[in-house]
């Protein structure tokens, strides 16, 4: 998403096709080794952007307001999996009362 959005500020059209395929093969490439690394989105952002041959020193914004995302994005798998976890045992403990009753009657 960065390089989609700085691309314009040097002079790329990011909605031209060959951007756009050169740019999810480096992403898909490079994402094999930044996704288990915290805060992954900055060094992500150091491997695509120069890659794509946009300016790296755009990363340093990133790296100002990454902790803030970072925080926003892990209270929300946080938040995805105590929901999952709270419906599958309501979904199952309702199941198996049904059993008990079932069994005791």
């Amino acid at each position: 998403m960065l390089a989609i959005m700085v691309a314009p500020a040097v002079g790329i059209d990011p909605m031209n096709f060959s951007f756009i395929l050169s740019l999810v093969a480096i992403i898909t490439i490079s994402s094999f080794g930044i996704a288990g690394v915290g805060g992954g989105a900055t060094f992500a952002a150091l491997i695509v952007l120069p890659a794509m041959g946009l300016p790296v020193w755009i990363a340093a914004l990133l790296i100002s307001i990454e902790p803030l995302i970072d925080m926003a994005r892990t209270a929300l798998n946080v938040s995805g999996a105590m929901t999952a976890g709270t419906i599958t045992s309501r979904i199952l403990g309702k199941e198996k009362q049904e059993q008990l009753e079932e069994a005791n009657a």
